[in-house]
């Protein structure tokens, strides 16, 4: 996956690095409730988008101790972040998060201290208001946010049985749509 793909990535999956780190690695690797998804991973993705979920792995470097790194995963079902096919074939592939696939981006949310910052200072309390209209917005999806992850964690459940071997292809969902506008209008004002 690109740096561009992989930073917009950390936006959807409200990665926040801890205050002690001084730069980010990434891997990103995909996951499903299904035990055969990987056979046939698009087909999968269409059947029951709720079940392929795309994970984020961060490793932190702390400027304390450059020997401690944090490794953390966030992840996102693909219902409510879409990857391209290709994407998600070529992350499939690869499996799970090896040294090989971790790449170094220099992301917004987790820059290396000798990069210069893109914003100036002034502009900085404006983008802080953005943002926090931003995540006010996803407070009032919290619960249904949070019942969807729910069922994501556990394989077994009902809403991915009823679904399991019915055939029907389900389509991305309004909401899923408006979260992408608000990430890529949100990158737009974190540009700025």
């Amino acid at each position: 996956m690109d740096c561009a793909s992989i930073c917009l990535l950390t936006t959807a999956v409200q990665f926040i690095p801890l205050p002690s780190t001084i730069n980010c690695t990434y891997c990103v690797e995909v996951r499903s409730t299904y035990e055969h998804c990987f056979k046939d991973v698009i087909e999968c993705a269409y059947r029951d988008p709720s079940s392929l979920i795309i994970c984020l792995n961060v490793y932190e470097k702390n400027d304390g101790d450059p020997a401690i790194i944090q490794h953390t995963i966030r992840c996102v079902s693909y219902q409510d972040y879409y990857v391209p096919d290709g994407s998600i074939r070529k992350i499939s592939e690869e499996g799970s998060c090896a040294f090989e696939h971790v790449q170094k981006c220099e992301c917004d949310v987790c820059r290396s201290p000798t990069i210069a910052p893109t914003t100036v200072a002034p502009t900085t309390s404006s983008i802080h208001r953005k943002k926090h209209h931003h995540h006010h917005h996803h407070h009032k999806d919290e619960k249904n946010r949070s019942y969807k992850q729910d069922q994501l964690v556990f394989p077994n459940n009902s809403f991915a049985q009823q679904y399991k071997d019915s055939g029907y292809y389900l389509s991305s969902s309004a909401p899923s749509t408006i979260l992408v506008v608000l990430l890529l209008l949100s990158m737009f004002y974190w540009s700025m």
